[in-house]
């Protein structure tokens, strides 16, 4: 057996690191599309944002405005780098960049809450990959990894009170500006930290006054919205209440990618660790950072039972808050080890060091399939002309949820039209007060935006099969139909198919 010496002798080197977070980007930087869902529907937004008005073609449909609002994360990456690398490549650097970023900041907490990298912080390092980054929920991913960094520099600095003060005002800013939910979350882990310590044994207020002080720098994005205020949220949906089901099911689908059976094992050996860990606990100092982190997962838990799924616009709000949940419960956990078995110390390092490699390995099989499945697609648009308007319509099945396990990615596929050929496209999203393109398409009416594009299987008993949207179409404001499904012909009136792809046919109206 490996002595627990010689564990903590890779667990805790240099090389570990650096090994980490090389692989952490590889998944994103071997397909030659970058396959998470939403992300088609951003790079056509980049496209526009980058234009400036300066397109024609573009800005007879689109505008742009920026303006200060709390999701902004990788707009303001892509402004920066898009000009030196090009926006693909840009887009593609700051994707890769997001996974690694977390792992960095998984293990940055667990030095910062333990003073060294532990067995179970190695079990939350696949949690880089989990299903919001998957989904394409790009701000949220990298506002959640850089809320890991700015959590572990916090209880770093947490006896110099007056230049944390200082330091995180930026920092609470520069979170708030990536995305506000992120900003939310790192705020109730911070305050829970400092929190904790205080509530144990005799309240004293003056300490609590002090604490709360100290956390007044966090608060300081607020005061922008006095000088900047967010845009009118108009009528952005909030909704989905009490779906106890869902909530059920959403920690098994942490992990959500591309095999059922894998997946949830995964998220249920995490959930498994935690329970196993928590009810384990050592003694620990009352002001030992892990019981503050732990209120904060406890905190969270409520609320997430408790709020809607979305919220502002914003889906999946609930499902969001998970994979930091579990990173921060994992990192946190300071159990007893057995000294031998299984779950011993050193066993256990082997094991999450297997279990992070397995999954970085599926995730590099899994989006390399979808990535050229995608790029393989995106083929058809080869014959789409400059300045066309074009209307997608991504074929699902009649009903999603948690099964078919493996998501229809290409829903945003059409926002490729807008970077690569200055075309219209209808899949763009439409949030006030949550990004700043606008779109001005009056005679496509409510194939105009987000949703339109999505269309069910005919022998649905839906309002959106695909033979219906087809009806529908106003003809006058497009010049082209991609129905990317299964690749058959179909016999569509007064149209002609241009270019068929394994999974997509495009027409011309």
């Amino acid at each position: 057996m490996v002595s627990d010496l010689q564990t903590g002798i890779w667990l805790q080197s240099r090389s570990l690191w650096f090994a980490a977070m090389a692989l952490a980007a590889v998944p994103l930087l071997l397909p030659p599309i970058v396959p998470l869902t939403d992300l088609g529907g951003h790079i056509g937004r980049y496209a526009v944002q980058l234009a400036n008005g300066q397109a024609a073609d573009l800005a007879q449909w689109y505008t742009f405005h920026w303006q200060l609002i709390p999701n902004l994360g990788v707009d303001l990456l892509v402004e920066v780098l898009a000009p030196i690398m090009g926006l693909e490549p840009a887009v593609r650097v700051i994707a890769a960049a997001i996974p690694l970023l977390q792992v960095l900041g998984i293990l940055c907490l667990s030095r910062s809450v333990h003073g060294r990298i532990t067995p179970l912080a190695l079990f939350a390092l696949p949690i880089s990959y989990s299903y919001p980054l998957h989904f394409g929920f790009v701000n949220f991913a990298l506002g959640q990894a850089l809320a890991t960094l700015a959590l572990a520099l916090w209880i770093f600095m947490a006896q110099r009170q007056l230049a944390r003060w200082l330091i995180f005002v930026p920092i609470a800013v520069a979170l708030w500006v990536c995305h506000l939910a992120c900003w939310g979350l790192f705020c109730v882990f911070a305050g829970m930290h400092d929190l904790a310590p205080r509530l144990r044994g005799r309240i004293d207020l003056q300490a609590l006054g002090r604490t709360a002080l100290g956390g007044t720098c966090l608060l300081v994005p607020q005061l922008l919205r006095l000088v900047w205020p967010l845009p009118s949220s108009g009528h952005a949906q909030t909704g989905d209440f009490f779906k106890p089901v869902t909530k059920l099911l959403y920690p098994l689908m942490v992990f959500r990618d591309h095999w059922a059976l894998w997946d949830i094992a995964g998220s249920a050996l995490l959930l498994g660790l935690v329970a196993w860990a928590w009810q384990r606990e050592t003694e620990q100092p009352a002001n030992a950072p892990a019981h503050g982190l732990k209120l904060g997962v406890l905190a969270l838990a409520v609320i997430y039972a408790l709020m809607p799924g979305t919220i502002f616009g914003s889906g999946m709000a609930d499902m969001r808050m998970l994979p930091l949940m579990l990173i921060i419960a994992l990192v946190a956990a300071a159990p007893a080890y057995p000294r031998n078995g299984w779950l011993s110390r050193a066993r256990l390092a082997w094991l999450g060091g297997g279990f992070a490699l397995a999954r970085v390995l599926g995730n590099c099989v899994s989006l390399s399939l979808a990535g050229q499945a995608m790029a393989a697609d995106l083929h058809a648009l080869d014959s789409l002309p400059q300045g066309s308007r074009l209307a997608s319509f991504v074929v699902e099945p009649c009903t999603v949820s948690i099964l078919p396990w493996r998501r229809e990615r290409r829903g945003h596929l059409g926002g490729y039209a807008i970077v690569r050929h200055h075309a219209f496209s209808n899949d763009q999203w439409v949030i006030p007060g949550g990004q700043l393109l606008q779109v001005h398409a009056p005679l496509a009416g409510e194939f105009a935006t987000d949703y339109s594009q999505i269309a069910k299987q005919d022998g649905c008993d839906k309002p959106n099969t695909i033979t219906r949207q087809l009806s529908r179409l106003p003809r006058a404001a497009f010049d082209y139909v991609w129905i990317l499904d299964d690749g058959k012909v179909r016999a569509i009136p007064a149209a002609t198919p241009v270019k068929r792809t394994a999974g997509s046919v495009l027409y011309r109206l």
